[in-house]
């Protein structure tokens, strides 16, 4: 397996940052499709795991209502800062956004819920899923989003998605199906997707420990 290029992604999104959303703006829907599929409740705690600009975080915010709360982190200070920046007075002392990597990042609280938007590097990586799963509350509800290859013979189009995702991914590991590592992490695991996109939404929950495991923690 290949490993995703922590210092390279940074750099590359502290050239993006700025004009991150108007870039990826054509995903705003799909990603609205993610946090549906979280099925939040207000005074739930969900986190947005590589949160970038914080485009799902205002959102995610107004799902779990005043009595939840929203954990954000991302390892990029410049798309931190956007994420900051959109923040609006009532909802700002709900959220909290912290600037690490998903393999070192230490959550606050145990999330309900987690959201993966646009995060290919980091469910390709069995630390950074190792680290941020065990955080979760046993059964946690999940949602993945991000890019995918159409269909094999559809090789033009493929072709042009690697290259134009340069910018975004330094990982390009199995991008036919880049759902495969969190599969193996979660419960009730399902994909939406089909050939002639490159899109998908993936949902599950958080395996919870075994009984003798459970005991010892």
């Amino acid at each position: 397996m290949n490993r995703a290029d922590l210092a390279l992604a940074v750099e590359h999104y502290r050239a993006l940052a700025p004009r991150y959303d108007h870039f990826t703006r054509r995903i705003n829907r799909i990603r609205a499709r993610a946090i549906e599929a979280l099925r939040l409740a207000p005074g739930e705690t969900v986190l947005d795991a590589g949160c970038g600009t914080g485009w799902c975080v205002p959102a995610l915010a107004a799902k779990a209502g005043g009595a939840g709360r929203v954990i954000g982190f991302d390892p990029s200070p410049e798309m931190l800062a956007i994420a900051r920046s959109r923040l609006e007075p009532d909802v700002s002392g709900r959220v909290v956004l912290i600037e690490s990597a998903a393999e070192k990042v230490a959550l606050p609280a145990a999330p309900d819920a987690i959201l993966f938007s646009y995060t290919h590097d980091l469910i390709r990586s069995h630390a950074a899923l190792d680290n941020v799963l065990r955080q979760a509350k046993p059964g946690a509800r999940v949602a993945a989003t991000s890019t995918k290859l159409y269909a094999p013979w559809l090789f033009p189009a493929n072709w042009y998605l690697r290259y134009s995702h340069r910018s975004y991914i330094t990982n390009f590991d199995a991008l036919e199906a880049p759902w495969s590592l969190l599969a193996e992490y979660l419960d009730d695991f399902q994909v939406s997707t089909g050939p002639m996109t490159q899109h998908y939404v993936a949902t599950g929950r958080v395996r919870g420990l075994p009984a003798q495991d459970a005991k010892k923690t």
